[in-house]
Order: structure tokens, then sequence, then C-alpha cells
């Protein structure tokens, strides 16, 4: 602002003494007051940043980058600029943080004393956290984090295209996902719904309804009662 204002002022100052007719009187005022107007603006921000004062530098606990915060903190978390990570605060200081792996998918997680749970950064499964005895243990709400389901499931298949001549791509997917021989196959689709395949997991169920549903076939998986 200073740099531009000065030189602005000196021109406009040149124009005036050297206006002639008076033809650039008008180019004159107009550098003259935009060269003012700089440095009152300039000076402002002087006066700004003074009042802010010096900044103050905060370490980040997971990758020691240096960070210059305008005041420093309070009990609100920063986020690192660098690793987008949240910095733990408590009363003005950034709080230590603890490793842990995921128990599914082995990836590196970390918390703190302020953290009441803890989600994996990969999978989006809940870590379960080791916690003082008079703390209690507190957990995600659902619909935050992936839930296995331990549930054992059956494949039923209720209807095929056809059932007194069943298409070959369907007996020859039957026959390959049961371990059973053509014979076997058509005496099973003679007498419907039939439960293929029992004590799976869903994932496994879910995968098997899907292929037989894109041959024409009509299959569901329930889940088997205890």
């Amino acid at each position: 602002m200073f740099l531009g204002g000065v030189p602005m002022i000196l021109l406009g100052a040149l124009l005036w003494k050297f206006k002639g007719d008076g033809a650039l009187v008008g180019l004159a005022a107009v550098l003259i007051l935009g060269g003012v107007g700089l440095i009152a603006w300039g000076f402002t921000k002087v006066r700004k940043v003074k009042e802010i004062g010096p900044g103050h530098m905060l370490e980040c606990v997971f990758c020691s980058r240096q960070i210059e915060l305008l005041e420093p903190p309070s009990n609100e978390d920063v986020t690192c600029p660098e690793c987008h990570r949240l910095i733990p605060i408590q009363n003005g200081v950034p709080l230590p943080v603890h490793q842990v792996r995921c128990g599914f998918c082995n990836t590196l997680n970390y918390y703190s004393e302020k953290t009441e749970f803890l989600i994996c950064e990969k999978c989006d499964r809940e870590i379960p956290l080791t916690l003082d005895e008079d703390k209690e243990q507190r957990h995600a709400p659902k619909g935050y984090v992936v839930v296995d389901d331990n549930q054992a499931y059956q494949l039923v298949l209720r209807e095929v295209p056809n059932p007194d001549h069943p298409p070959e791509d369907c007996i020859t997917t039957l026959q390959t996902m049961l371990a059973l021989n053509r014979n076997q196959v058509k005496q099973l689709l003679g007498d419907l719904p039939a439960v293929l395949l029992t004590g799976i997991p869903r994932k496994k169920a879910e995968l098997l309804e899907a292929q037989l549903t894109s041959l024409g076939m009509t299959a569901v998986h329930e889940p088997i009662s205890n």
C-alpha cells in the first residue's frame, strides 16, 4: 500500500505542477487522492495487526507441523492444515495421543483423553477403548459405524423359470453352487420352495441370491431362528 501510494502522490504532484492549460488537473487530483487513500489504508492495516498482537504457535501432535494461530486455543480442537486431523486441546494445551490398531483391518488409529468413542478411519468399525474404571464406556451412535452381522442365514429358492423344463443355465449354476449332479438338481426343482444352503453368513447369502436372481430365479436369504 505504501509503495503504491507514494509514487501516485509524486506523479500527481508532478502533473499538477506542469498542468499547463489545466487539461491534466483532473488526472493529477485523482492520483493524489488515490495515493493518500492507499497510504491511509496501509496505516489502518498496520494498526489492526498491532491490535491483534503476536500469533500463538501450536505443534500438531500427529505430524509435528508448526501452526500459527491468532490467539491461544481454549478447549476447542484445532484442525491441522498438514495432516487434516483434529488436534485435541484441553485448557489451551494439546493433549498427547495414543495409537491403537483396528482389530478388523489393522489400520492405525489415534485417540486422546477427550475421545469418547473411536471409529476406524478405514473400515468405519468401532474400536473398543480401554478406559479408567470410574469412566463409563460410550459407544458411537448407530448409523455412524459398520456393524458386523453375526447372524446365520439360509438361502431359499422359491421359483424358477418354467419349472417343468428349467433353463440349462439354471441347472448348471445350481449344480456348481450345491455340488450336486444333474438328477439331484432336477429333483430339488420339483419340490419348491427348497432350502439350498443353511448356516451361511449374510454377505455370502446376498451374493448367491443376486446370482440366482440374475438367471430369472426367485431366491431369498432368511435369518435362521435360534
